[in-house]
């Protein structure tokens, strides 16, 4: 029964997608040749009916291959991809209650959807672009990407030796890197709940 739990935990790490995204991902909004999926709705608990992203446009996301995988597995034509034991989308409240009963089986600090959210937007931020981090996430602005990312000294010191051509080489500078300590608890959730299988 936690299965599509799990399902929704890794889909949250490996896309970014926000938690009304991920109740609203429709079966219809899954290029299987192409390996994407294409953001259209977020699902609204209060009005219970499907409603724009909050960036007021769709947004087209590749899946990773555990993803892809994992969901090609029990794919469907229509309807939604996540049901919960009635058959029918999450609520809100209910998949944080689900979140919560997974938390405490695997021993968990408590975190929320949105913590997945943020690890997958620091993780992208270290490695890409920040304009790719923007786009996958659905941000307006890069401002807002931005509160994802904090320069560390050490990433500084490699910009800097950048500069010099006896460290250059050694350098080995990419994106700026994210609030360290929160970087580190966010890695050790991910690497728990991969073991959750």
């Amino acid at each position: 029964s936690d299965g599509v739990i799990r399902e929704i935990i890794l889909t949250a790490l490996r896309t970014g997608m926000r938690q009304g995204e991920l109740r609203a991902l429709q079966w219809s909004s899954i290029d299987w040749e192409n390996r994407t999926m294409t953001v259209r709705h977020s699902l609204n608990d209060r009005l219970k009916e499907l409603e724009a992203p909050k960036s007021n446009r769709a947004r087209l996301i590749p899946m990773d291959i555990d993803v892809y995988e994992m969901l090609f597995k029990r794919r469907q034509q229509t309807g939604y991809v996540f049901l919960n034991e009635d058959g029918k989308p999450f609520d809100s409240q209910r998949l944080l209650r689900r979140l919560a009963k997974v938390r405490g089986k695997a021993g968990l600090r408590r975190f929320t959807w949105h913590v997945l959210r943020h690890t997958f937007g620091t993780h992208i931020a270290e490695k890409s672009p920040l304009q790719a981090a923007q786009s996958l996430l659905g941000h307006s602005s890069i401002s807002t990407t931005m509160r994802y990312v904090h320069v560390s000294p050490e990433t500084l010191r490699r910009a800097i030796d950048l500069l010099n051509p006896k460290t250059a080489a050694s350098a080995g500078f990419g994106q700026p890197v994210v609030n360290q300590r929160q970087n580190t608890e966010q890695d050790e959730i991910a690497q728990e709940i991969a073991t959750l299988e």
